[in-house]
């Protein structure tokens, strides 16, 4: 019967828990094996999709630039290749995978299939369990053979397993239904009984009554009379399954050695047992290198290492592997000591009664720090680094609510540049340009690192001045400071002309809003300009109060 070893049943879990979709696919485009997340993501049963081409289920538009990049890989101008493209789903609708594919070709250089992944966009299933993977033993063939080559007596189990007749069976030499491959095994293997040896697992090849054969696994001995008594069983589908398992395991162990994503499995006792082509090229190590090291000291930062020890002591002492898998985000090393931010997706198996491990780990740290660049480009001013008035108005908008729930003063001051427009007409946008930049550090060095500035548009710029004591004489020096700062020269303008400033402060009042303050703020700055440059104005009591610099 076959052997199952937690290796083999290690890696059948690990390709159906994969969470991208992995296939073998023939040169006519059928799939010869897919795993279970790429029928997820394409709606399919196994069958369905072995029915299939992968040209069936690919979006229409999606399939010439496939099938121009399969060209090329066929001709050896690439390696592999990445597509996004289009899938169509069983149900009709449309789903997007990203595509990779490389090929794999025998010894002569010959392609035989190819190996594609498409990332996984859907919920993945539950980790497979032990595969039920023995078969049930046929009935045993009971035989008596003669000195002479022939057998003289068999049971019926023979009839029902090969398809002959008792006296077809015992009326020729058995050698003659024994596959020609077999035969010299076979004789050597009888002479051995003879000489007194016994015979237990022998296995050959024996004729069926209706074409083909049949393996039979052997228990013979021989008594004193010279007969050899012979128990038989039929293994045909066994030695098939055990084959099938070993071809099974060598795409499985294919599939993952070409995953994209690093793939590692660990004991229970926390030790590395598989690392991938991808667990090399991400983190540093070769496999050899990886292999029997504790993952913890290996991948865990120092910082983090404690608290990986201790959750994989608290899993071991639940007494459960049946788990769901769990995906998370975390720090890892690499060999050369530089740290990397990974998706880990973690999955645990019973075999023998113990806990196995496997983990799929792909580096995400340049798409957090695209992530990042594109939240700041989002809420801050391209040209002087400052917040955006979107930025603004939601920090405004907080800092409204905070004062709401413990209230503390706020002074919301507008500010515009007087005669920014002479600067773009006599200077040039570009000096204009420099003009706020060097206003926006001006602007920052004359207030408090917890105040808030951000450019809104053009040459208006915005301060958030929050826990004032005196509102108005605090805010006032802040005016000051400032109306001097943009009174100074700018060396980008070289005495062409100096702009100013004009400020309108606002002081938040019960029941403002971001908005509402802000265009009270806006027309105070439109009456400090009205009164000249580098002027503030302020409503107080009712009045306006206008200072200068």
């Amino acid at each position: 019967m076959p052997t199952r070893t937690p290796t083999s049943d290690y890696f059948f879990t690990a390709f159906a828990d994969s969470p991208v979709g992995m296939a073998l696919v023939g040169m006519q485009g059928h799939w010869l094996e897919v795993n279970p997340a790429l029928c997820r993501i394409l709606g399919y049963q196994r069958e369905e999709l072995q029915a299939r081409t992968f040209q069936d289920v690919t979006h229409p538009d999606d399939l010439e630039a496939d099938l121009r990049l399969l060209e090329r890989l066929l001709a050896g101008a690439i390696d592999s290749y990445n597509l996004e493209k289009r899938y169509r789903h069983a149900d009709g609708r449309v789903v997007w995978g990203l595509l990779t594919v490389s090929i794999s070709r025998d010894t002569a250089g010959t392609p035989e299939c190819f190996i594609a992944q498409v990332v996984d966009i859907s919920q993945q299933k539950k980790a497979v369990e032990d595969r039920d993977a023995f078969f049930a033993l046929s009935a045993d063939l009971l035989a008596i053979a003669g000195t002479d080559g022939f057998l003289q007596q068999v049971n019926p189990a023979w009839t029902d397993a090969l398809g002959w007749t008792q006296d077809d069976l015992t009326g020729r030499p058995f050698i003659e239904f024994v596959h020609p491959d077999d035969v010299d095994a076979t004789l050597a293997e009888a002479a051995n009984i003879y000489s007194g040896s016994v015979t237990k697992g022998f296995r050959n090849r024996y004729l069926h009554a209706g074409g083909g054969y049949r393996w039979l696994e052997w228990s013979t001995r021989a008594v004193e009379s010279g007969l050899l008594y012979c128990s038989v069983r039929e293994v045909t589908a066994q030695i098939e399954s055990e084959e099938r398992l070993r071809s099974q395991e060598q795409k499985i162990r294919l599939l993952i050695d070409n995953a994209n994503d690093a793939f590692v499995g660990m004991d229970e006792r926390g030790i590395i047992t598989e690392w991938n082509k991808q667990a090399e090229a991400t983190f540093g190590w070769s496999a050899a290198e990886a292999i029997g090291q504790p993952m913890a000291t290996l991948l865990a930062p120092e910082r983090t290492r404690s608290h990986h020890l201790a959750g994989l002591a608290a899993f071991l002492d639940s007494g459960e592997c049946d788990v769901p898998r769990k995906r998370v985000e975390t720090p890892a090393l690499r060999k050369d000591g530089s740290e990397i931010l990974v998706e880990m997706t973690v999955g645990v198996v019973s075999l023998g009664g113990a806990c196995y491990f496997h983990a799929f780990l792909r580096d995400v740290s340049e798409q957090r720090r695209m992530s990042e660049q594109l939240h700041y480009r989002a809420t801050h001013d391209f040209l002087t680094g400052l917040p955006n008035r979107y930025e603004f108005m939601g920090r405004l908008q907080h800092a409204i609510d905070a004062s709401g729930r413990a209230p503390h003063t706020l002074v919301l001051m507008f500010i515009d540049l007087d005669g920014f427009k002479t600067v773009n007409d006599i200077c040039g946008h570009e000096v204009g340009d420099a003009v706020l930049i060097e206003f926006g550090r001006r602007l920052l060095a004359s207030v408090r690192r917890t105040d808030g500035v951000a450019r809104l548009a053009g040459d208006e710029f915005v301060v958030l001045l929050d826990h004032l004591a005196d509102p108005w004489v605090d805010a006032g020096q802040v005016c000051h400071k400032i109306l001097q700062a943009a009174a100074e020269p700018y060396p980008a303008l070289e005495g062409r002309t100096e702009p100013g400033a004009s400020i309108g402060l606002a002081l938040y009042g019960k029941g403002d809003t971001a908005d509402t303050l802000l265009s009270r703020a806006d027309a105070a700055m439109y009456v400090a300009k009205n009164a000249g440059r580098n002027r503030a104005a302020y409503l107080c009591d009712g009045r306006w109060v206008v200072r200068e610099a």
